[in-house]
C-alpha cells in the first residue's frame, strides 16, 4: 500500500517530468513558428558544459531532475492551501508558473544571455522572455492538472 507521502512524491515526480515535456513542447512550437529561438535544453546544458559537446544531453537531464524539484514545491503550495482538485489546481499551477516565469525570463534576459558560455545564446530580447514564460505557464498548468486529478 502506498502511503500519503509515498502518493504525494509520485504525483509530483510525475507531474513534473509530463509538465517538463510540455515546456519543452512549448518552446519547440514557438521555436518551429518562428517567433524565437528558445531552445532550452540546449542553452542549459551549455551553460554547464560550456561546448555544445553534451550540452543536449546534460540539458535533458538537468531539465527532467528540476522539472520533478519544481513540482515537488508547486504540489507542497497547492496542498498547504488546500487546492487539489480540478480546476483550482491546474488554476494555481498555472499562476505559480507565471511567477516562476517571471522570474527565470527576467534572469534569462538580465543576467544568463550575456554570460553565456556558447555565442549563439547571447542575446536574449523579449521574444525569448516571452517564450519563457508561456512556457512556465504551461508546466504549471500541467502540474496543477496532474495535482487536481491524483487523490491528493
Amino acid at each position: 500500500m502506498i502511503t500519503d507521502t509515498g502518493l504525494f512524491l509520485l504525483t509530483s515526480l510525475g507531474a513534473g517530468l509530463l509538465g517538463g515535456a510540455m515546456m519543452e513542447g512549448t518552446l519547440w512550437l514557438i521555436g518551429a513558428g518562428g517567433w524565437a529561438k528558445a531552445d532550452m535544453i540546449v542553452a542549459l546544458g551549455g551553460l554547464l558544459t560550456k561546448s555544445r559537446v553534451n550540452a543536449r544531453r546534460v540539458g535533458v537531464l538537468v531539465h527532467a531532475v528540476a522539472a520533478m524539484v519544481f513540482a515537488l514545491a508547486y504540489a507542497a503550495v497547492m496542498v498547504r492551501l488546500g487546492y487539489t482538485q480540478m480546476p483550482e489546481a491546474m488554476l494555481l499551477g498555472a499562476g505559480i508558473g507565471f511567477a516562476h516565469g517571471l522570474i527565470v525570463s527576467l534572469g534569462l534576459v538580465w543576467v544568463v544571455a550575456e554570460r553565456h558560455p556558447l555565442e549563439e545564446f547571447n542575446e536574449a530580447g523579449l521574444a525569448i522572455g516571452l517564450s519563457h514564460l508561456v512556457g512556465h505557464v504551461a508546466y504549471g498548468a500541467v502540474v496543477g492538472f496532474v495535482v487536481g486529478l491524483s487523490p491528493l
